[in-house]
């Protein structure tokens, strides 16, 4: 179960990134704020699968298709022996595998918590350190070879590394204004919010993805912020390339001006690129496949849970419906079914030397009742079809399973009526 949750996760985590890449590409054509559809994308990817899990139904999604099921029992009714007694093999299932895989999710979720706590030390015993500052006039934390960078969640600070005074005035101050733009707007709380849905989904490799796309897009908004302050685009270019050369390991939950290489030439490219000449043709199809993703992920079947309610259950019962299964249910009453059939039988059918073979569809529950059927093909004669309906309502099957897990399942069935 735990299994097939995770593959909902990632499918839905990859659609929402490619909404999220396309809405920065519908965005960026028009210098607007593409940070917001990355985070949109991170708290989707969190939310949506956990919703569709404790509460299903509550996302719209395609549900169940109308289409005939994978596997029919038999051409008539089914003889079987009981099942063998499960093996080694057929013991580490699905409850065992989906059991494994919480292990590890819990382990990984553990790990980067001490990974997050441990850095957190790291910079509180070192913020003991810092010794206060002013800059510009504004007044900031000063670091041995720390930042530019803001620091904090609750109460945030500006800390600038010793060596910030030997800039020349033309750069100091945008990575001045750049930093206290961060500050002004709140990035590096949303940057930490992101790190947090990390620590839920540690093994979400998508949305590891999307929390580096939208650390880049901070900086993306932020420029554009600064430049729009009447800066000058050569000295702020400059300003990155010199501080980047000297930039220190990133810091826990920060929003730094400067970091590795090739963030940098991106914003490089971002802020000097020219606008496109087919903004509106580019925009319109980026917008297109923007929305064809939200569709889609609003759009996915959700995966089956245990805590599925009894009105979904029953909504299933109510016609031949798909439903994914790899053990089909087998018949065990073999003998009372055979007597069924005698009696069922019209005698003067039987009489007359009138047989046929008439298919019906049955919902096989989780206890291996027929708690519905419905008529699949008829035989052409309504009393003999009136009979197979009295005989499989006699019939008990042993569950279908679905990766060791009893499902109720939608199956055909035929019951045939032969003169001997």
């Amino acid at each position: 179960m735990i299994i097939a949750w995770i593959g909902y996760c990632l499918l839905i985590s990859g659609l929402l990134a490619l909404a999220a890449f396309a809405t920065e590409r519908a965005l960026g054509h028009f210098r607007k704020p593409v940070r917001w559809g990355w985070f949109a994308a991170i708290v989707g990817s969190v939310t949506l699968p956990f919703a569709a899990f404790l509460a299903p139904g509550l996302l719209p999604g395609i549900g169940a298709a109308p289409w005939a099921p994978l596997v029919e029992l038999s051409e008539a009714v089914v003889v079987s022996s009981a099942p063998e007694a499960a093996g080694p093999a057929a013991w580490f299932g699905a409850g065992a595998m989906s059991a494994l895989t919480g292990g590890v999710w819990v382990l990984l979720a553990a790990g980067m918590l001490f990974h997050l706590a441990r850095a957190y030390r790291r910079l509180r015993a070192e913020m003991r350190t810092w010794t206060p500052g002013r800059v510009l006039g504004s007044p900031v934390m000063i670091a041995d070879d720390r930042g530019p960078a803001v620091v904090g969640i609750r109460r945030s600070v500006v800390v600038m590394p010793r060596w910030i005074p030997e800039l020349e005035d033309r750069l100091l101050r945008p990575v001045f204004l750049h930093e206290r733009e961060h500050q002004r707007a709140g990035d590096h709380r949303l940057f930490a919010t992101a790190v947090a849905a990390l620590v839920l989904m540690p093994w979400n490799v998508f949305l590891w993805w999307q929390v580096s796309r939208l650390r880049l897009a901070i900086e993306f908004d932020c420029d554009r912020r600064v430049l729009k302050q009447g800066e000058s685009p050569r000295d702020y270019a400059d300003a990155l390339i010199t501080v980047g050369g000297r930039v220190s390991a990133p810091l826990l939950a920060a929003a730094a001006f400067a970091e590795r290489k090739p963030a940098v030439e991106q914003r490089l490219r971002r802020m000097t690129e020219p606008l496109a000449r087919l903004r509106i043709p580019r925009t319109l199809g980026a917008s297109g496949v923007a929305a064809l993703a939200i569709i889609l992920v609003l759009g996915l079947p959700q995966p089956e849970t245990s805590m599925d309610a009894p009105a979904a259950r029953d909504a299933l019962a109510d016609q031949p419906t798909f439903v994914v299964y790899d053990t089909p249910p087998v018949l065990q009453n073999v003998g009372e079914v055979q007597r069924a059939l005698q009696r069922a039988y019209p005698r003067d059918l039987m009489d007359a030397g009138i047989g046929g073979r008439v298919e019906m569809w049955l919902y096989v529950d989780l206890s291996g009742a027929v708690a519905n059927h419905e008529l699949k093909t008829s035989s052409d004669n309504e009393a003999l079809d009136r009979a197979a309906a009295e005989v499989v309502q006699q019939m008990r099957f042993s569950p279908a399973r679905n990766q060791g897990e009893p499902t109720a399942v939608w199956v055909s069935q035929w019951v045939a009526f032969d003169v001997i």
